[in-house]
């Protein structure tokens, strides 16, 4: 992890190369990928944003993936069953999803999506813009995670 500025935080994997950049901006976080991610990756990340908003607490993630390949729904267990309950304790409700043009990433997202929903309110999109005038608009729910 390498804090960048005031609220960014800039991931890479074990090449150097940067594939996340997380941000805080004025009612949500965005979280931009880029290049190819694998599982692992997006575990290194997940566990990141969790230090992230355990620090800087904010219900909405807008999770843009449209500039990154790969296929990474390996991940999804652990996002499920470790994440899920962490995030949710730390405040996350509601989670944009913006797709990336690969079909398996879109695969991975959209079996993640069935995967948080409840607690989380998470749905998918094409674009930027209407992932963050979903979640602009997204009441975050009443849901309790499962004991």
């Amino acid at each position: 992890m390498k804090q960048a500025q005031l609220n960014e935080i800039k991931v890479a994997n074990a090449q150097g190369e940067h594939y996340l950049t997380i941000t805080q901006r004025p009612l949500y976080v965005y979280a931009k990928w880029s290049g190819h991610i694998t599982s692992d990756d997006v575990i290194k990340a997940a566990n990141l944003y969790l230090e992230y908003v355990q620090e800087h607490p904010c219900n909405k993630l807008l999770n843009d993936k449209s500039d990154v390949t790969g296929d990474w729904e390996d991940a999804n267990d652990w996002l499920e069953f470790d994440w899920l309950p962490a995030v949710y304790k730390a405040g996350l409700r509601c989670l944009a999803h913006v797709y990336s043009l690969s079909m398996f990433s879109q695969l991975s997202a959209r079996d993640l999506r069935d995967r948080v929903m409840p607690p989380l309110l998470m749905k998918n999109f094409m674009d930027f813009e209407a992932a963050e005038k979903w979640l602009l608009a997204c009441k975050p729910n009443n849901y309790s995670m499962p004991a």
